[in-house]
């Protein structure tokens, strides 16, 4: 089974011609090479009048943990050990102030490098040639004389007094940024290196003035750190007067409270009344506990009534008692020896009796201590109670006392932690004060020179074999970027490949360009030329391309046109004409009633007659066609000048005798005039059997070539192809035909 190929997903796939491009720049070359070699020129003109610069450099090292005396980091507010420490010193380094003083220390001011440039050469020469009044200044002179003439331009044709002190500042602003802009710090990376470099025209300068910015920047730092250990000190000397005055003012204030409060420890009289009121919280706490007991036992007994015995006898506090027990047990003894008795006598026996007596005065004696013992519980209570009240009056009086102590005890600490505040503040600068003298003649340096710079031995910049070719490469980059973009922008026919293209025509064949002088035509006999061997053999190819599409069809007459005027319409049909001569008998027609060109090339006399006459019947056709010397093709010229081209192309003779001449020439070529110029191209296509379209290389616009076309093919005329004409060399197809063929000519 064979395998299908979809080729419509390649039909809109488009390759890169190279060889193209190729040509393209080829065809540039000679505006390439001499715009190269302007930027050339130019690029040497400035290299050499540009002073060499040449660049010292000297390394210094900053130390990230610097010597110290003592530890007052706290004074310079700086520190080493921050990672933005080290790229602080590089911005320092680069710093105006540090600038300003190496101008100064080396009175750069003077030195020839930075004086202010002479005027140029042609101001110099304009000045000394203006006639100038005495205190007049020779530029008022210039400006007023100019101001007539170019007085719309925007410039300032009364400018300012000039201002002493104004220039002075322009000129200081001015070597700053100079300076600044020669300065070249460059840290090393990954360590706590920095190279200082300066470029210079003097080699000895670069070096002094690179030496010089590490010196001051170290001598910088150095007064930096003095001034602020003065500073600090004296900052620290008067603020230590305020904070011993308050230091004073503090304690005899703490002294007079605590003889005001005549205290002498604070803590222990405080803690002694807190102790105190602890137990007197604890003693009313137990006394009321106490109170509230004998309270419940007396409301009981009040309750039950002081003579009831047995209801008493049931309250453990009473029945508890040790006299209560006593008697309980006599009574027990006195009914236990009355109930034994009872058994033996009789109830009016002595010993019963004596027997009950004693039980009666036991029970008797019991009621009277039950008696006292109720009184005894109402006065405990009394007591208890009064005991209670004491004690609560004794807790207040105590509470008051710790109140006063405590108020006491806040103020004396308020005053105590002023003046400890105070002693701490006053030690705290009074250290630092000591610090800062011991360290004030302190000179140790954070940096240090590792290398010094040395006046170079070679410039730095520019390197002018590298601009040179740089300059050259970049204007010939330049310059084929933009041949190819003109290229690409063009819209004009500029290759063979457009023709089919752009315009949908076929191409017939490439017309080579020949050199002439401007203003210049062809020459006649080129045709025939040994070093115009490639332009005719380019015709014969247009001829085989035509006679090759009309085998068979017997189309004779020919129309020869272009777009615009300039495209080699005229020269384009005679030499067709003449390649066709050498196969067949062929009539060349000057169409071209308006502008004609053929007799001139040919070098016949302007009265010669030829198609106007024809037409007007003044003349005959022996008159009007003449052969071509050494050739085979016959011509009729224009003829006479007429007022009216159109209408004689358009008139019935002139359908006569072309259709005449049909008869006795194998081929008829008619050259017309531009189609978009006039029409009359337009009348002759419909009596013609074929159009051949000349398109000169780079002449017309595209869109301009489409319309004139439309319009042929708007009146059905049969438009064979197109001639591409003045087709540089380089892209011919014919520039190999001399190293080819050598000098032979193909008929």
């Amino acid at each position: 089974m064979a395998l299908k190929v979809d080729t419509d997903l390649f039909a809109h796939e488009k390759d890169i011609d190279l060889g193209h491009y190729l040509l393209v720049l080829w065809r540039y070359k000679w505006r390439i090479g001499s715009f190269v070699m302007l930027m050339a020129a130019l690029a040497v003109a400035v290299l050499v009048n540009i002073a060499p610069q040449y660049v010292a450099s000297g390394r210094l090292m900053i130390e990230s943990e610097q010597a110290k005396a003592v530890s007052i980091e706290d004074v310079y507010g700086l520190d080493s050990g921050n990672k933005d420490y080290l790229q602080t010193q590089f911005e320092i380094i680069k710093s105006r102030r540090l600038a300003e003083q190496v101008i100064e220390r080396l009175n750069l001011t003077v030195h020839p490098e930075f004086l202010p440039k002479p005027p140029p050469r042609w101001k110099t020469w304009l000045l000394s040639h203006v006639d100038t009044a005495p205190n007049q200044d020779p530029m008022e002179v210039v400006r007023g004389s100019l101001q007539p003439y170019f007085g719309w331009l925007p410039l300032n044709w009364n400018p300012a007094p000039a201002d002493p002190a104004a220039d002075l500042e322009r000129r200081r602003v001015k070597l700053l940024y100079e300076f600044s802009r020669r300065l070249v710090v460059s840290p090393v990376p990954n360590t706590q290196l920095v190279d200082i470099g300066f470029y210079a025209h003097s080699p000895q300068l670069a070096a002094l003035v690179a030496n010089t910015m590490g010196d001051v920047y170290i001598d910088n730092h150095l007064d930096a750190k003095l001034n602020v250990t003065r500073k600090a000190s004296e900052w620290l000397s008067a603020r230590l007067d305020e904070l011993q005055q308050g230091l004073r003012l503090s304690e005899e204030r703490l002294q007079r409270f605590k003889e005001d409060n005549q205290l002498l420890e604070i803590d222990g009289t405080v803690g002694l009344v807190s102790r105190e009121m602890s137990e007197l919280t604890a003693q009313l706490a137990a006394a009321r506990q106490r109170r509230d007991d004998a309270r419940s036992l007396l409301n009981v007994v009040r309750r039950r009534g002081a003579d009831s015995l047995d209801d008493i006898n049931g309250i453990s506090e009473i029945s508890g008692h040790r006299l209560i027990q006593e008697m309980q047990k006599s009574e027990v003894t006195a009914a236990a020896n009355v109930a034994e008795l009872s058994k033996r006598y009789g109830p009016k026996h002595n010993k019963m009796i004596a027997a009950r007596a004693q039980l009666a005065e036991v029970r008797s004696t019991m009621r009277s201590q039950v008696r006292k013992l109720v009184s005894g519980i109402e006065q405990e209570y009394q007591t208890l109670n009064a005991s209670t009240i004491a004690l609560e009056q004794q807790l207040e009086r105590a509470k008051g006392q710790y109140q006063e102590q405590s108020r006491v005890e806040v103020q004396f600490r308020e005053l105590q932690r002023e003046v400890e505040s105070n002693r701490r503040i006053y030690e705290t600068f009074l250290n630092r004060m000591k610090e800062t003298g011991a360290v004030a003649d302190f000179n140790a340096a954070h940096a240090r020179f590792t290398d010094v710079a040395e006046p170079p031995l070679y410039p730095a910049k520019p390197n002018k074999k590298m601009l040179l070719l740089l300059t050259v490469v970049g204007s010939f980059v330049l310059a084929c970027v933009v041949a190819l973009a003109h290229n690409a922008l063009t819209d004009t026919i500029t290759s063979g490949d457009q023709v089919e293209a752009k315009l949908s025509s076929k191409l017939l064949g490439v017309i080579p360009l020949q050199k002439i002088k401007k203003d210049q035509r062809l020459s006649a006999q080129l045709f025939f030329s040994e070093q115009a061997a490639s332009f005719s053999e380019a015709w014969r190819t247009v001829r085989t391309s035509y006679l090759m599409s009309h085998l068979d069809d017997g189309a004779k007459r020919i129309c020869v046109t272009s777009t615009v005027p300039g495209e080699g319409k005229s020269t384009s049909s005679y030499n067709l004409a003449l390649a066709l001569s050498q196969l067949e008998k062929v009539l060349l027609i000057e169409a071209d009633l308006r502008k004609p060109v053929l007799a001139a090339s040919l070098k016949l006399p302007s009265y010669q007659p030829g198609l106007a006459n024809l037409i007007s019947g003044t003349h005959n056709d022996h008159d009007c066609i003449i052969g071509v010397p050494d050739t085979d093709l016959d011509v009729m010229v224009a003829g006479t000048a007429v007022a009216n081209p159109l209408e004689l192309l358009s008139s019935e003779p002139f359908k006569a005798h072309l259709m005449r001449l049909s008869q006795q020439y194998d081929r008829i070529i008619i050259d017309t005039a531009p189609v978009d110029v006039v029409s009359d191209a337009l009348v002759v296509s419909p009596l013609v059997d074929s159009i051949i379209y000349v398109v000169k290389y780079g002449k017309a616009r595209r869109e301009l070539i489409r319309r004139s076309l439309a319009r042929l093919f708007a009146l059905h005329a049969k438009v064979d192809g197109v001639v591409l004409n003045g087709l540089p060399r380089q892209e011919s197809s014919y520039k190999r035909y001399k190293s080819y063929y050598g000098n032979t000519r193909n008929a």
